[in-house]
Order: structure tokens, then sequence, then C-alpha cells
């Protein structure tokens, strides 16, 4: 089972230093969910062996130097993924590299669009809970901002997003796909484990969670210390 949390274009930068000889692909992240973690989830479905290459937050300057070195950007690098040698940054087109990479992505382009709103659509959400998870996160969470994420921000997603699912097992043309894995890190991630009461207020998504959690090589992962190490984020109620 899921463990329940304390409650664009790629940009290839370079060569990366420690991967590139050996071939090993590595996640440049927080140990925590995050922005990172649907990459995560991403690389274990796709059957991707991977390290995590985690930083406190906030980091040290000498880490957001190195970074730096190896992303490029020089406004923010992280997630970034450092595969064949190459540093890939931006997390929704890191996200995408790791479906192609993993088959998570259709090949079909009108259900290749039908994966974009999926991500597009949890992008939205996340950035409206991320209002309510940074000032706990903090240490002063907000009453107002947990009050808004639960009572308005959740309800007007969650019935949207099932609606896009409808009677199907998954998101798009029902086989799992990269969609699928953004939005089971908004359920496990952003939501149910934010405010755990809410969870029997949609079944249809509580059910699509436990699906995918089931599935072997999420199952695996999500068992595994390389998850469970995680910083979870706190629970709002």
């Amino acid at each position: 089972s899921v463990r329940r949390p304390l409650c664009s274009g790629e940009i290839i930068m370079g060569s990366a230093e420690s991967s590139e000889a050996s071939g090993v692909t590595e996640l440049h992240y927080y140990g925590a969910q995050g922005r990172g973690q649907q990459i995560r989830y991403a690389l274990a479905e796709g059957g991707i062996e991977w390290t995590d290459v985690s930083a406190p937050f906030p980091p040290p300057d000498s880490v957001k130097q190195k970074w730096l070195t190896l992303g490029g950007n020089l406004t923010t690098n992280v997630p970034m993924l450092i595969m064949g040698g190459k540093a890939y940054t931006q997390s929704s087109a890191v996200l995408r590299h790791v479906a192609r990479k993993g088959r998570l992505m259709p090949a079909d382009e009108e259900l290749q669009y039908q994966v974009d709103n999926i991500i597009a659509a949890v992008d939205d959400y996340r950035t409206e809970a991320y209002k309510a998870v940074f000032p706990a996160l903090g240490g002063a969470p907000s009453k107002a901002a947990n009050a808004q994420l639960k009572d308005v921000v959740i309800p007007t997603h969650f019935k949207n997003f099932e609606r896009l699912l409808g009677d199907n097992d998954y998101f798009v043309s029902n086989k799992v796909s990269v969609a699928d894995m953004t939005a089971f890190d908004i359920f496990t991630n952003f939501s149910f484990n934010l405010f755990p009461s809410i969870k029997k207020d949609y079944p249809k998504l509580a059910a699509f969670v436990d699906r995918i959690a089931s599935r072997p090589k999420l199952a695996k992962y999500l068992a595994s210390e390389k998850y469970t190490s995680l910083m979870p984020f706190p629970c709002l109620e």
C-alpha cells in the first residue's frame, strides 16, 4: 500500500561529471517528494534504474554550485536528471523525457495531447496545493490556505479528474502512461495525505491510487527504502 506521509522542451547542458563514465542515471533533488516525485514514479514504472542524489533543504552553496555547473540554468536546475552523460532540467520536460525512455508516452499524437492535458491539469493543481504546503513546511501552517485547498481547490480539481478518468482504469486510452504517474503523485503526496478525511469523497480516485500502487514495479518501489526514506509532506488536519 502507499505510505501515508505525515500528513517546455528538454534543456540539455554539457556533460555530467559523475555519470558520464559509469552510465549511471541520477536524479538530483531534495530528499523529499515535491516536484521530483512524479519523475521517480515514472522511472520506477518505466523500469529505469536510477540513483537519488538528494540534498538537504535549503541546499548549501556548494550543492547549488554543483547544480549550476551540471544543469547550466541561471534560475533553477532541480529536479535534474543525469542520463547518458547529459543533464536534463525543468520538471515537466524531464518527466516527458523519462516517459519516452520508459515507454510511458503513447505514439499517437492525439493521445500525446491527452497526456499533455493531464500533466497540465496536474501542474495547475500542484501549484495551488503548494500554497498550503509551503507554510506548513516552514512551521507556520496557514488556516486560510488549508481551508482554501480543502474546501475549494480540491473539490474543483478532483471533480475534473474524476471526469477525465471516467469509468476507465487509466487516464489515457485506458492504458498506463506517464499521465497516470503524475496524477498518482498529486493524490498520494499533495491531497489524500494532507487531508485523509477527503479520500472517501472521491472513490474513483481512491481506487485509481490503489490500482497504480499495486502495479508490480511501483509496488516494489513504494516498499523500498529509496521511497520510505523521503521526507513526507505534513498532514494538514
